[in-house]
């Protein structure tokens, strides 16, 4: 039991004074007013000399049987000897001090007052010291400014109560004040003031107290010096605290350990290991302290192997083993340096240990769970906070699991965590405002951002940063920007964070306008265009259509990091500049700059648009060699790649090798097979998927039935179509109802095709009237192909396809006089059709072959070579398609025409340029023509090649005679 619930009640008030024996005036004894720690015993109050030794106690006991007394001795005191009156009340303020008996100290004060005796210095420095140690700071400032006489205990007590309050900017100001009145600090000041410098890290005013106090000749014992090397360190001032360092004549751990940690914390991490091989050659054995600082400034610095290297050697010791900070310092470091997994696996062995996490042990592994959008996880470890106590309740912790469902789309669950908070901080308000952007909460957002400015919480740059990214983010530029303009008219400059997110909102919403003043600003200010504005400004111009300008802006660019080099490299890629993509992937790595995950997601797509198989298989190489394989962005990338170049079983094969697949690997792997007319490998595949975790999405659905549809497996498309509801639940888009009328328009059911598109709830789009006009070719069907082309020519007036389809459905049943019409009304409304042109890849060249062209340097060898190949086909069956001339000519001149074709030439010239037996790839921008399919059938029969040819809407496999979609494209 304390010895404060010892004290009789009674003993707290000073109007009881029967029950505390009166003493005679003769038997009073003065007492000493010694504060001295070294004293251990002093004479019981009221005891005469004579009594035994054996009758003391130690001055603990004193103290408390002197506050039992305190009311006989106020009456007893000789109010004419200041002296004594001051020695006594300073000796009992100091027992009430000791005990924490704070109402007696308040009534003693008051009867001191009522008594008139006034406050010396000595006095008052004991009353002040009183309210100081109880932290009634209005209390203790009111007797401070009363006093007449204030000495070096007044001003150290009130500045330690202000620092002890954390009050910095007051401690600072009434250090200035001391000087002032004239009064010389002492070692008890000095540390105080250099602590509010040290944590307001304010240099200035740190070196200014520093140079006073070398002035008065004050140098100062061990603590103070310690307090003015952490001042030189927390301020950033290395060089100051190097030189107070080396001056110091006893350096022990505490101090190395001050300098190591300083060195790692101000990022001179070289600095501060050879400062602990330094602190070793000393003699100086390295603590606990020392080990977790080497530890954390390997982990900050991203040298994670060497952290883990430190940290097991320090597990060798024998005087003492990895503690909490260790721990942290390792699972900090993982996660900041994006590896979450590995940060896990840390925490793991940290619990199977017995090592009890902090906070800051907390919050780290739930940012890795956020990391990895691990929910389960994240709940996980959220239940172990609840049962372990003090975590729960801590803000740090409640912020992290703030951010962490917010990121994970559960923003209610977030907002009822917030709303646990006891004592939010800015963090807490800006983590649930940047969740409720994440997750397109508008109004939420709104309301929060209301109620905290009515908290007096006001917001800062990184408030706005997160609802401008947020929103963003989700999609919703216009909103993202409205934040940003109401940030600028708050008087907050954006950042580059700011203008970042700003300039991708105008990239999303493609305001081009805006955009450009966003420049004009970031040119006006002198903002240097860094990793992140540049880069910003690259894609905004990119994905506004001008990528003229995002090319000057990236000539602009003195410093090109790998995110400035991705930027421009997506930006041609997605704008359909291959080449030009695949070209700067190669000035990227001339100078020096290595590719990264980004980069290999960004350039792969555009080798599976070029069919540049080649570059592709290099660039898989490079993967392989540096470790890229680990992220699924990468895996899916390469699907997609083999797919697209006509090698679906390598692509099959990457899909079966990959570690964990997501549903974006199934779903690319379904089109694969879609595109190839391999329509049952996709079903199977589809029930694969089934037999799964993973629910399939609408994505998976149009992959599927597009594969079903260039199949022509009507049943299994009616199949899956109808599962989408009844078993995923899933409302069909007008994507999936796209699919499901080219499917049966292709089987040639057109009336159940235009009676599905009546009951369908949405209106025809230009896909649906494309597949019935692409249907009626097929099947020769050119009344309804006007119903579907008048649709069309509303719908894509410029679409040139439309209307040569139309006009190739009326030549091929003879009607030249209406195919006549179709060609002058493109005329008329100005639609060109872009010339056939096809690509083939030769020893890593890329040859382009345009419809009539003759300005490839073997064109006589390639035309040779057509014409050698006529002869051979016409011998096993083949007869041209003449159907497919368009002009009503001879039927010698439509052949000729039909020899010219860009396909063909293509193709002869693969065969003049490869060896036998290589299989020829071919890409084609436009539809392949049926006479150009016939054809290849044919020669791929009479030369004994694969021809693999893609055009704008699948591939086709040319094997012995056969194609792959059976003649339905």
């Amino acid at each position: 039991m304390e010895i404060i619930s010892a004290i009789p009640t009674s003993a707290l008030n000073l109007n009881n004074l029967e029950s505390v024996p009166m003493i005679k005036n003769s038997q009073r004894r003065r007492i000493s007013s010694s504060s001295s720690t070294n004293t251990t015993t002093t004479r019981l109050p009221f005891r005469k000399p004579h009594q035994s030794n054996h009758t003391q106690l130690s001055e603990n006991n004193n103290g408390h049987l002197l506050l039992l007394n305190t009311a006989a001795l106020l009456h007893c005191i000789d109010l004419t000897d200041p002296n004594e009156c001051s020695e006594t009340y300073a000796l009992i303020f100091k027992y009430c001090r000791r005990f924490g008996v704070a109402e007696l100290g308040f009534q003693v004060h008051a009867r001191l007052t009522v008594t008139g005796i006034e406050l010396c210095a000595f006095l008052g420095s004991q009353v002040l010291e009183f309210y100081s140690k109880f932290g009634f700071i209005n209390n203790a400032r009111q007797l401070f400014d009363k006093m007449s006489e204030r000495n070096v205990f007044s001003w150290t007590s009130i500045i330690g109560l202000y620092c002890g309050l954390g009050d910095y900017e007051e401690t600072i100001r009434l250090f200035y004040c001391m000087v002032d009145e004239g009064v010389r600090p002492d070692h008890f000041v000095f540390p105080k003031v250099f602590k509010a410098c040290s944590e307001l890290r304010n240099r200035k005013v740190g070196k200014e107290v520093y140079e006073y106090m070398m002035s008065i000749g004050f140098e100062g014992n061990p603590f103070v010096k310690k307090s003015v090397l952490d001042m030189f360190i927390k301020c950033g001032m290395m060089d100051f605290a190097r030189k107070l360092f080396e001056e110091m004549e006893f350096k022990d751990v505490v101090v190395w350990n001050m300098m190591i940690s300083g060195y790692a914390s101000n990022g001179d991490f070289e600095q501060a290991l050879k400062c602990f091989e330094d602190m070793k050659l000393a003699g100086v054995m390295p603590d606990c302290v020392t080990w977790n600082s080497i530890i954390a400034g390997y982990a900050r610095k991203g040298q994670l192997q060497n952290a883990f290297n430190c940290f097991d050697e320090m597990k060798g010791l024998d005087d003492f083993t990895p503690n909490v900070v260790s721990w942290t310092a390792l699972i900090a470091g993982n996660e900041q340096h994006g590896h979450s997994s590995l940060a896990l696996q840390v925490f793991r062995q940290m619990l199977v240990e017995r090592v009890k996490p902090n906070s800051f042990t907390i919050a780290s592994v739930i940012s890795a769970c956020t990391n990895l959008s691990l929910l389960q996880h994240g709940k996980e470890i959220h239940a172990y906070c609840i049962k372990t106590k003090g975590l729960d309740s801590d803000v740090l912790v409640g912020n992290a699991l703030v951010d962490f469902y917010a990121k994970c789309r559960t923003v209610d669950v977030a907002r009822r965590k917030f709303n646990l908070i006891k004592e939010k901080d800015l963090i807490s308000w800006n983590s649930m405002l940047a969740g409720y952007a994440m997750g397109g909460y508008r109004e939420e957002a709104i309301l929060l951002l209301n109620e905290m400015k009515s908290l007096e919480f006001v917001p800062d740059i990184i408030t706005w940063n997160g609802l401008i990214t947020g929103f963003t983010k989700r999609g919703d530029g216009n909103t993202g920007l409205q934040f940003f303009f109401r940030m600028c008219q708050t008087g907050i400059k954006p950042n580059v964070t700011s203008i970042s997110s700003a300039l991708a909102a105008c990239a999303s919403g493609k305001d081009l306008k805006l955009g450009k003043q966003i420049h004009g600003y970031v040119t006006r200010n002198n903002i240097e265009l860094s990793t992140g504005v540049g880069s910003a400004l690259i894609s905004m111009y990119s994905d506004c259509g001008r990528l003229d300008l995002a090319c000057s802006v990236f000539s602009e660019l003195s410093f090109r990091d790998v995110v400035i080099w991705n930027s421009i490299i997506s930006a041609c890629a997605h704008n359909g500049l291959g080449v030009t993509a695949l070209n700067l992937l190669r000035e990227m790595v001339k100078s020096k700059v290595e590719p990264n995950m980004v980069t290999i997601v960004s350039i792969l797509p555009a080798c599976a648009r070029l069919a540049a198989l080649q570059q592709g298989k290099e660039i898989h190489q490079f993967i392989i060699r540096n470790g890229l394989d680990a992220f699924n962005l990468v895996w899916n990338a390469l699907i997609d790649l083999y797919g697209r170049c006509g090698l679906v079983k390598k692509a099959r094969r990457i899909f079966d090798l990959m570690p964990l697949r997501d549903i974006v690997s199934w779903n690319t792997m379904i089109a694969g097979y879609g595109m190839h007319g391999f329509g049952m490998d996709a079903v199977n595949l589809f029930r694969r998927l089934q037999c799964t975790d993973l629910k399939p999405n609408h994505f998976t659905f149009t992959s599927l039935l597009s594969a079903c549809s260039h199949a022509g497996l009507t049943d299994e498309g009616w199949k899956y179509f109808k599962m989408m509801k009844s078993e995923y639940d899933l409302d069909p888009a007008i994507e999936q109802y796209a699919c499901l009328v080219d499917l049966l328009a292709r089987a040639g059911h057109f009336e159940e095709s235009m009676e599905f598109i009546k009951e369908m709830p949405f209106q025809p789009n230009a896909a649906i009237w494309g597949s019935i006009l692409g249907a009626c070719r097929i099947h020769l069907n050119p009344e309804l192909a006007e119903q579907a082309a008048s649709f069309l020519f509303e719908l894509e007036p410029q679409n040139s396809g439309n209307y040569i389809l139309l006009a190739n459905i009326y030549s091929t049943v003879g009607r030249w006089e209406d195919a006549a019409k179709v060609r002058c009304l493109m005329k008329e409304r100005g639609v060109s059709k872009p010339p056939g042109c096809s690509w083939i890849a030769v020893k890593r060249r890329i040859h382009s072959f345009i419809v009539g062209d003759t300005s490839h340097p073997l064109m006589e060898e390639i035309s040779a070579k057509v014409e050698s190949l006529y002869s051979e086909i016409k011998e096993i069956g083949y007869v041209p398609e003449t159907s497919f001339v368009l002009q009503d000519v001879e039927e010698d001149e439509k052949e000729n025409s039909l020899c010219g074709h860009s396909e063909k030439l293509a193709i002869a010239f693969g065969l003049i340029s490869t060896p036998s037996g290589t299989p020829l790839r071919i890409i084609k921008n436009l539809r392949v023509c049926g006479d150009c399919h016939s054809a290849t059938k044919f020669i791929s029969k009479v030369t004994n090649r694969e021809i693999i040819m893609r055009d704008c809407f699948r591939f086709h496999h040319f094997v012995d005679g056969v194609c792959s979609c059976g003649d339905y494209w």
